[in-house]
């Protein structure tokens, strides 16, 4: 069995891959059998006899699923042209998202040669050099079998899950439809007796200042320019009379920006720079679907999916929605701890302005920030180029190629 499997969703633009790629790159960690799995597709699914009420209140309002996109095949020619061995699968885009495209995988098994498979989205940026080695010395150490991703680890009340898309009087019949699907995806599993003890104790949040719902962003502090640690730092002073944002580690929790040291919340264990901490409660759960699992936590879950057929549930329109809560929920329900650490973000909103930078500009200066000294790359259009490159890291050009690279002759490149 071999030790380590990554495995990554591709799907929309080219420099999200690409920044993934060099993040993978830098790793001082080299064992690991690379896979990616390209969603194909608009995620429309017309044939689809699931999707027969979506397709019938979309024909009539216009409404639709704005989470779906088109896949962009400039993403395999990126790949292909690496020196990384690659094994290359292909599913059918549709709306159980991330977490629909893990299913089949998991499903098929193809982790099955693995002690631990890293099941990733394109986009995702490791913090350090380090922070694959680190992962690996863990799950080790800890002999460990789910890891979450903590740059956003959020939990939310019931209430607000069963009402999340209801506005009164002004619901649409598509918003109406989608909550359908949430509450009707929450009552399947609770046929599971296990689960449904976990469902009926879930209340609030626990732990969180709001009882509607909490986002922990458990972060290197690499993340923060600056300017972020004096903005988050004044108002923490003003509002809480807190200083915990000028302490070496911090622990930000949103909406209300309150800064916590890591100890008030949890037990770190650090490893290389890179740190983690364990999660007791089912109801945190690592958004975007990210996860570290063990060859025999992914046993335990085929059984459990085989034995009730809740592989199903990622086939219904909207099914992303209740599916990504539910994997905060499998560690406990199977029987499993549960792990969260700072290695790994995956850039979508900036945690203090709720900016996006889901973006290629995004993407480049966090990959600035993380490697800095020994890379620094620019935007090109849809694409990301590597300017420069440290000595210590020739093996990076090695494992890439030159479309990686900026080329010296391109005046239309711009900083970041």
């Amino acid at each position: 069995m071999s030790n380590l499997g990554i495995f990554i969703l591709a799907h929309h633009k080219p420099w999200l891959m690409m920044g993934s790629i060099i993040s993978l790159a830098m790793q001082t960690e080299k064992d690991f059998d690379l896979n990616i799995i390209y969603i194909r597709g608009d995620g429309n699914c017309k044939q689809n006899q699931n999707y027969k009420k979506f397709n019938e209140i979309q024909k009539k309002s216009k409404e639709r699923n704005y989470q779906l996109t088109i896949d962009d095949e400039r993403i395999i020619e990126v790949l292909k042209n690496t020196n990384f061995r690659i094994k290359f699968y292909e599913f059918e885009n549709d709306h159980g998202l991330d977490t629909g495209a893990w299913y089949k995988l998991i499903r098929r098994k193809y982790w099955e040669k693995y002690e631990h498979s890293l099941m990733l989205m394109e986009g995702f940026l490791f913090t350090g050099i380090n922070s694959l080695s680190s992962l690996k010395r863990f799950a080790k150490r800890k002999d460990c079998d789910f890891v979450d991703m903590g740059f956003e680890k959020r939990c939310i009340s019931k209430k607000r899950v069963l009402e999340m898309n209801l506005r009164g009087n002004n619901t649409s019949d598509m918003e109406a439809y989608h909550q359908q699907i949430i509450n009707d995806t929450f009552k399947f599993f609770c046929i599971d007796k296990d689960f449904k003890k976990i469902y009926d104790d879930w209340v609030n949040c626990p732990g969180a200042k709001l009882e509607d719902i909490s986002t922990f962003n458990y972060v290197t502090r690499k993340i923060f320019s600056f300017l972020d640690i004096l903005r988050l730092g004044l108002f923490n002073l003003r509002r809480y009379r807190n200083i915990n944002v000028f302490s070496k580690r911090f622990v930000l929790e949103n909406p209300i920006g309150f800064c916590h040291k890591p100890r008030e919340l949890f037990k770190e264990i650090s490893i290389q720079g890179t740190n983690f901490h364990e999660e007791k409660s089912p109801h945190y759960f690592g958004c975007m679907c990210q996860h570290l699992f063990s060859n025999r936590f992914l046993q335990s879950l085929t059984k459990k999916y085989d034995e009730y057929n809740f592989w199903s549930a990622a086939e219904q329109p909207f099914s992303a929605s209740p599916l990504e809560l539910i994997w905060g929920v499998m560690p406990k329900w199977l029987g499993y701890k549960k792990w969260f650490f700072d290695g790994i973000h995956r850039p979508r909103k900036n945690l203090i302005t709720y900016k996006r930078e889901d973006n290629v500009d995004g993407l480049c200066t966090y990959l600035n920030r993380y490697f800095k000294k020994l890379l620094r790359v620019v935007p090109d259009g849809d694409f990301i180029r590597i300017v420069f490159l440290n000595k210590k890291m020739s093996d990076v050009r090695l494992m890439l190629n030159d479309d990686f690279f900026v080329d010296q002759k391109n005046t239309n490149i711009k900083k970041c």
